[in-house]
């Protein structure tokens, strides 16, 4: 898991604009459909339980810098 994390971070850094269904793409191509799965599972879990504490949680993992997000 790690390593799909690390490839996932770079893959951001260098596509600022990407969206999650080219990341997924992206790590599909490189990695095991159970492992892209469960890691996009854990984005999922994370990102619904900080709904309650910011209007759009994607947008802290996105380079966003115009959009308030409390």
């Amino acid at each position: 898991m790690e390593e799909i994390i690390k490839s996932a971070e770079k893959y951001i850094e260098e596509n600022p604009e990407v969206d999650l269904e080219k990341l997924e793409e992206f790590l599909r191509g490189i990695y095991d459909e159970k492992d892209v799965d469960e890691y996009f599972a854990q984005i999922g879990e994370i990102l619904s339980a900080m709904e309650n504490y910011y209007e759009d949680p994607l947008d802290l993992f996105i380079n966003d810098d115009e959009k308030d997000n409390k």
